[in-house]
């Protein structure tokens, strides 16, 4: 995680009078030299990089050349915080990834660009004087002095900057404190753009030919501009593109961050008002927004980066993805203590949500999607397991934003299952013919789009920043994890895995056993089936969780609760699918209508084929309720019992 702060120098005098302060807000300035720095900025020809979230640089200094990968986000004032990834370069390497020498920024590349070739958006030229910042001769920042030159399809823009970069030995304490002093004694302004940003608006400027809307869609747009609805934010942003503002003008006014902004007027240029639902092109009253309410967070300092922390990938570097060859394990030992053992076990699991999280903002991999939702259902499910040894008070902030999270990825993962079970219904009909399911597959779109922006508004926002941030920092070492828990250095009196884990493992066999009671009955409740769904996840994930400190034969107990969990899943799929087919086929709608009381359908929804795949999927859930005993009967036969019994003992 990159975190510094930029401020704008109004003139060459006020550039020359910083070259010549030896202190700063008490910090102590040593002398650096000026090197000149030659910024290549890449993306593909329809901007791949920047609609996930990301700017890739190809930096040449001297004899050396760096590839970095930076997160694009809003700054909090002068401080900016942003993901980044670097691998260092041969002076004279090719514009092209594929000779790249591997690392994690030329992997997360070729991800995100796909097929498509990288082309040059710009360069940046700049004299660089970059100056040590010392808090009791310790370094702590590093101060640059920058004057850049932009060169953007010919037209070229100068301007002077100073940067502060926090160090690993420095605090945001030391920062803040730079930040007021250039503030208050020195009266500069803060930058809330990065150099990228700065040179983007000048690309766009220089793109911009005639107006990007005809009568019609400007009209049809101004229309939602002045609605309190989702639509509202993207229709603001491309009106100001049409007026002839910039992405960040646009961006401004919407308001959307930059890369949201240009992703809409890439999607508008290729769909035009097709990136609307057809009945709010028609003038329908779009969903309302909901008010997005902040609620104060819990700051803890966390450590610095520690020698003794585990041979893991820092979570600094995992704000953006983590290394691409992830671990296989989280290194649990058996004489680990319940508090060590959640830190590893959560930071596995974060590692894999930051991973997945690229191609999840792409959305061209639905896998990618589920796989960051899995990895957050893996967090909420440890937290859960290990909350006894730890402190609930502290972890209250971190589960609420887990399950923000888990949400906004759900609401578009329910939707994909949705649609892969029909893909796979429609698969099996006649060739030819699509089952009369247009109206259906209408509001499934309809409805997907609204929960991918949604999804996206979140990932694009403060709050989930911060928390990635925040809970990778907490998770860097035991102390810092110790310290943002509020927990006492050293073990002290916590249990370690050797005696903790069978106790959790059979209480966690007891519930699924008990919840499993009632479906021996005949007309067992769907809910019923559902709790023992809940009970039986709880029961698995304890079982991979401690996999590699148990013996053997964990690897059987995991397929059989695998088994077991895939047919309630199918089980549970269907009742909400069936939910969902009888609301269309009354009200044409997806789901039922905002409102305590649903009101009557004005008219009788007539989708034969919707009626057809209803009963198909109930059909479907009347063969899983019907075929659970044989699902189940594994888990709860004496082998189970045995091999349980076996795994847990080599903990002894």
């Amino acid at each position: 995680m990159e975190i510094e702060a930029k401020f704008s120098v109004p003139d060459p005098e006020t550039m020359q009078r910083l070259r010549g302060v030896d202190r700063l807000a008490g910090f102590a300035l040593q002398p650096g030299p000026v090197t000149q720095v030659t910024d290549t900025y890449l993306d593909t020809p329809d901007q791949r990089i920047l609609a996930a979230g990301y700017a890739c640089r190809v930096r040449r200094f001297g004899d050396a050349a760096l590839l970095t990968l930076k997160g694009l986000g809003a700054a909090d004032g002068a401080v900016h915080r942003r993901t980044e990834l670097e691998s260092a370069l041969a002076p004279d390497v090719p514009l092209d990834p594929h000779k790249w020498p591997p690392s994690s920024a030329r992997d997360l590349v070729l991800r995100l660009i796909g097929d498509m070739p990288l082309k040059t958006l710009f360069d940046l030229r700049q004299a660089r004087e970059q100056r040590p910042v010392l808090r009791d001769g310790v370094p702590v920042a590093a101060l640059s002095l920058d004057e850049v030159s932009a060169f953007v399809s010919g037209q070229a823009q100068g301007y002077l900057e100073l940067e502060i970069e926090l160090r690993p030995g420095g605090a945001e304490q030391d920062l803040a404190a730079l930040v007021a002093h250039l503030r208050e004694e020195w009266h500069l302004q803060p930058e809330p753009r990065s150099k990228f940003e700065r040179a983007l608006e000048l690309l766009d400027r220089s793109g911009k030919s005639g107006a990007l809307l005809s009568t019609q869609e400007r009209s049809v747009l101004s229309r939602l501009a002045r609605r309190q609805g989702r639509y509202r934010r993207r229709a603001r942003a491309l009106l100001a593109l049409d007026d002839g503002l910039s992405l960040a003008e646009a961006g401004q006014r919407a308001p959307l961050c930059v890369q949201r902004v240009g992703f809409w007027r890439r999607q508008f240029q290729q769909r035009r008002l097709d990136i609307l639902p057809p009945g709010v092109q028609a003038g329908q009253k779009p969903v309302s927004e909901r008010a997005h309410r902040r609620q104060p967070r819990a700051r803890t300092q966390t450590a610095g980066p520690s020698s003794a922390a585990p041979a893991q990938v820092p979570p600094a570097e995992l704000q953006a993805v983590p290394q691409i060859v992830l671990p296989s394990r989280p290194g649990l030992e058996p004489d680990d203590c319940m508090p060590e053992a959640a830190r590893k076990t959560l930071f596995f699991h974060l590692q894999r949500m930051l991973f997945h999280e690229p191609g999840t903002r792409l959305g061209q991999d639905a896998e990618e999607l589920h796989d960051m939702r899995v990895a957050t259902r893996r967090m909420r499910a440890a937290l859960a397991l290990f909350s006894a040894d730890l402190n609930d008070q502290a972890l209250a902030p971190l589960l609420k934003d887990l399950r923000r999270t888990g949400r906004a990825l759900g609401s578009v993962r329910d939707l994909d299952v949705f649609r892969e079970k029909l893909q796979a219904y429609t698969d099996k009909l006649p060739a030819g013919q699509s089952g009369g399911l247009e109206p259906l597959l209408a509001a499934w779109e309809a409805q997907r789009t609204l929960a991918r922006d949604a999804l996206l508004a979140y990932l694009d926002g403060e709050r989930y920043a911060s928390f990635r941030a925040e809970f990778g920092r907490s998770l860097e070492a035991p102390e810092a994890w110790r310290e943002a828990l509020g927990l006492p250095s050293g073990e002290g009196a916590t249990r370690r895995l050797r005696w903790a884990v069978p106790a959790v493992v059979y209480e966690r066999m007891a519930e699924a056993r008990a919840c499993a009671e009632p479906l021996a009955r005949p007309g067992a409740a769907l809910a019923d089936f559902h709790r023992l769904r809940i009970a039986g996840k709880r029961l698995r994930y304890a079982l991979e969780f401690f996999e590699e400190v148990l013996g053997s034969e964990t690897a059987d107990l995991i397929k059989a609760m695998k088994d077991l969990q895939d047919h309630l899943g199918n089980l549970q799929d269907a009742v909400v699918a069936c939910g969902l087919l009888r609301d269309f086929l009354t009200w044409g709608t997806w789901g039922q209508p905002q409102g305590k009381r649903p009101p009557q359908p004005a008219a009788p929804v007539v989708a034969p084929g919707v009626a057809a795949y209803l009963a198909f999927r109930q059909a479907e859930l009347q063969h899983l309720v019907d075929t659970f005993a044989p699902a189940w009967a594994p888990v709860q036969s004496p082998e189970f019992g045995a091999k349980l019994r076996a795994a847990l003992a080599a903990l002894w």
